[in-house]
C-alpha cells in the first residue's frame, strides 16, 4: 500500500515537472519571436541597455532573446498631431489662440535618433520632443502680422508655418513634415467686440455718407425741377407775349389797310358798313331813323 502511494507520488512529480518545463519552454519560444508591423519599424537593446542591431527592423516577423532583450517600436507611418489652444501673439501685442494640425512621417533614417538619441530611450518623448519646436515656429510666425490682417493673410501665415516646422523638425530630429493646417484662429472677447463696434461704426458711417448723397441728389433734383419749371415760364410767357404782338402786328395791319381802302375810295365805306351790319336798326330816344340809300349802294356795285 505504501509501495504504492510512493509510486503514484513520484508519478505526480513528474508530470508537474513536466509540466512546468512545457510551460517555460513556451513562455520562452513565445518570447522568441516577435512582428513588425507595417507602420512601424524598431530596435532591440540588451538588458535594457546597449542597442544591438545595427539598423532599424522593419515590418515582418523577428527574433530576440527572451527575458533579457526588449523590443522599441517607432510608427513610421504618416501620423498627425494636433495642438489645440496654442496662444501666440501678434505684432500689435493682441493673443491669438490657434489650433495646429502637424502631418508627419519619421523616415527609416531617423528612427534610431528618435529612440536612443532624444529623450528617454523608445518612443515615449516623441510628442514631448515635437512640441516645443511646433510651439516655436507658430508664435514666430504670428509674430510677423497684425491681428487685423490674420483672417486675409491666413493662407500666407500657414505656408511661413509649414516651411519653419518643416525645417525645425527636420534638422533637429530627421521629420519629414508633410503638411501643416491651422484649424483654428480664436480671438479674445475684448478684441471681438471692438471689432463688432468698428464694424457698426463703419456701417453708421456709411448710413450717414448715403443719407447725405440721398439728400444732396433730391436737392440736386429739386434744384433741376425748378429751373425747368422756370424755364418753362419763361419761354410760356414769351409765347404770349409773341403771340399778343403778333396779334397786334395784325390787328395794326388791318387798320391800315382798311384806312387806306377808306381813303381811297369814300364808298367804301357804305360798303364796310353793310359788310358789318347786323341787320338791327339801333334803338334811338329822338331824331329821325337813320336811312342807307341801299339802292344807290347796289347801282354802284353792279
Amino acid at each position: 500500500m505504501l509501495k504504492d502511494l510512493t509510486s503514484k507520488s513520484g508519478s505526480n512529480a513528474g508530470l508537474i515537472k513536466l509540466a512546468a518545463i512545457a510551460i517555460l519552454a513556451i513562455i520562452v519560444l513565445s518570447g522568441s519571436f516577435f512582428v513588425v508591423q507595417p507602420s512601424e519599424m524598431a530596435g532591440i537593446r540588451w538588458m535594457g541597455g546597449k542597442v544591438v542591431t545595427s539598423e532599424p527592423l522593419g515590418p515582418g516577423v523577428h527574433f530576440k532573446v527572451p527575458l533579457v532583450e526588449t523590443v522599441d517600436r517607432l510608427q513610421t507611418s504618416r501620423s498627425i498631431y494636433t495642438l489645440a489652444g496654442l496662444d501666440v501673439y501678434t505684432n500689435d501685442n493682441q493673443k491669438v489662440t490657434i489650433d495646429i494640425s502637424v502631418i508627419y512621417q519619421i523616415p527609416g533614417r531617423s528612427v534610431f535618433n528618435l529612440l536612443y538619441k532624444i529623450g528617454r530611450a523608445g518612443a515615449v518623448d516623441i510628442d514631448s520632443t515635437l512640441l516645443p519646436v511646433v510651439r516655436d515656429r507658430a508664435l514666430e510666425a504670428f509674430a510677423k502680422y497684425n491681428t487685423l490682417s490674420i483672417s486675409d493673410q491666413r493662407a500666407q501665415i500657414t505656408a511661413q508655418m509649414r516651411s519653419a516646422i518643416n525645417q525645425g523638425l527636420g534638422s533637429l530630429f530627421g521629420v519629414d513634415v508633410i503638411d501643416v493646417q491651422l484649424t483654428g484662429i480664436h480671438y479674445s472677447p475684448i478684441f471681438e467686440a471692438s471689432i463688432e463696434q468698428a464694424v457698426k461704426a463703419k456701417a453708421d458711417a456709411v448710413q450717414a455718407e448715403n443719407t447725405v448723397a440721398r439728400a444732396k441728389y433730391e436737392g440736386e433734383q429739386a434744384t433741376v425741377l425748378a429751373a425747368a419749371q422756370a424755364k418753362a415760364a419763361v419761354e410760356a410767357a414769351q409765347g404770349r407775349a409773341d403771340s399778343q404782338v403778333i396779334e397786334a402786328n395784325a390787328q395794326a395791319k388791318a387798320a391800315e389797310t382798311v384806312g387806306a381802302a377808306l381813303r381811297a375810295n369814300p364808298e367804301y365805306t357804305k360798303f364796310y358798313g353793310l359788310q358789318h351790319w347786323n341787320g338791327v336798326l339801333p334803338s334811338v330816344t329822338s331824331g329821325g331813323i337813320p336811312l342807307i340809300d341801299l339802292g344807290k349802294s347796289a347801282t354802284k356795285e353792279n
